[in-house]
């Protein structure tokens, strides 16, 4: 995007493949202070004079020495946040089943290490800790990061909760390119996603007897559910499971379907395939979680029920199903959602705008 439109724009990345072939030990010791790709920032800083360095993922090979890295060449930083990995090591607030807040405000997050929360491991658990722990210490959040995109006002208010500093925080939602409206002629419902179970796969595949017999499922995706999604879809011919698809073909099946699905038990960060439903036109019926009453307007461009609550999201869909007319208000009101507010055009002026900003207060402030 920002290419297209004629910034100067240099890739630093890493490949987290090295994780599965390195020794967990070394990986994890270097995911608190990588002084290896500190020096490697440093030399890109040099050789490309950026006016600023824009930052998507640092865990874990990264580490946060490289925010130190940039502060000691005097070019200001931007952090991307995504997930919750910064206040919660697991990066998604949820434990066996519920919602997890524990380790918010936490800078030692101990409670992540007792219940092995990052990839059910003492070890991988101790090290995101450590890594976060070690930046609070030596200020990192603080002082080296000049500005945090949240990808929603909800991620915005658990990162202040967790004591991040609100001034530095901006919000920012992420968008998708306009492949077109669709006209909803398949008549289903669609699932994207990972098949796991802070996703909500499990209740919507309990709701599905309970639907219309006319009601028809598609599920896209992959993960640890996929054997039981597979025998629901074998024990009922009305769903599908068509595996993992490409965005193009995702688009494609978004734009015939009647509506999607968005049971997410967990609190999504930002529903990205909320907004891609949005670009085609398509409602969404969604789980009624804080992030997600922000993205879908209840009765306008989808509806919401209780999340984890397969009675209530089979009662949803019926309601849905029953009323054309309301459903096809839906989704030219779905449209206007995401031009109004996901474009492409739109978010390349928020995100200079950002750049703008913190590179104008970077260079204001005191040596």
């Amino acid at each position: 995007m920002l290419r297209a439109r004629g910034e100067d724009v240099h890739d630093y990345t890493l490949d987290n493949a090295e994780i599965k072939s390195g020794n967990l030990i070394t990986i994890g010791l270097r995911s608190v202070w990588n002084t290896k790709e500190a020096d490697r920032v440093k030399d890109l800083i040099r050789s490309t004079k950026p006016d600023l360095m824009k930052v998507d993922n640092f865990f874990p090979l990264l580490s946060p020495s490289i925010f130190d890295a940039a502060k000691s060449m005097g070019v200001p930083t931007v952090l991307s946040v995504r997930n919750y990995r910064l206040i919660c090591p697991s990066a998604n607030l949820f434990r066996d089943g519920h919602i997890c807040t524990t380790c918010v405000g936490s800078k030692v997050a101990l409670a992540a290490i007792e219940h092995r929360c990052y990839r059910q491991s003492y070890l991988q658990s101790a090290a995101v800790v450590a890594s976060n722990a070690y930046a609070h210490l030596r200020g990192i959040w603080t002082n080296s990061v000049d500005r945090y995109i949240a990808v929603s006002s909800f991620v915005k208010q658990q990162l202040v909760e967790g004591g991040f500093p609100e001034e530095k925080i901006l919000v920012k939602p992420n968008f998708i390119s306009d492949s077109g409206v669709g006209d909803g002629s398949g008549g289903y419902g669609l699932y994207v996603g990972r098949l796991t179970e802070e996703k909500g796969v499990r209740s919507l595949l309990n709701a599905w007897p309970d639907v219309p017999s006319s009601a028809s499922l598609k599920i896209i995706g992959d993960g640890p559910l996929e054997s039981v999604v597979r025998q629901a879809a074998q024990a009922d011919p009305r769903i599908e499971y068509l595996g993992r698809k490409s965005l193009t073909e995702v688009c494609d099946y978004l734009g015939k379907a009647a509506f999607l699905i968005f049971p997410s038990q967990w609190y999504e960060p930002f529903g990205r395939t909320i907004v891609e439903a949005y670009s085609k036109g398509t409602p969404v019926i969604a789980a009624l979680t804080p992030p997600m009453k922000a993205m879908v307007d209840d009765g306008v461009t989808g509806l919401l029920y209780n999340p984890s609550d397969s009675k209530d999201l089979a009662a949803t869909v019926s309601i849905l199903m029953a009323d054309k007319e309301r459903l096809n208000l839906m989704r030219v009101q779905a449209r206007a959602k995401y031009l109004a507010a996901y474009t492409e055009d739109q978010n390349y002026r928020q995100l200079m705008d950002i750049f703008q900003q913190c590179i104008h207060t970077y260079h204001a402030q005191p040596a």
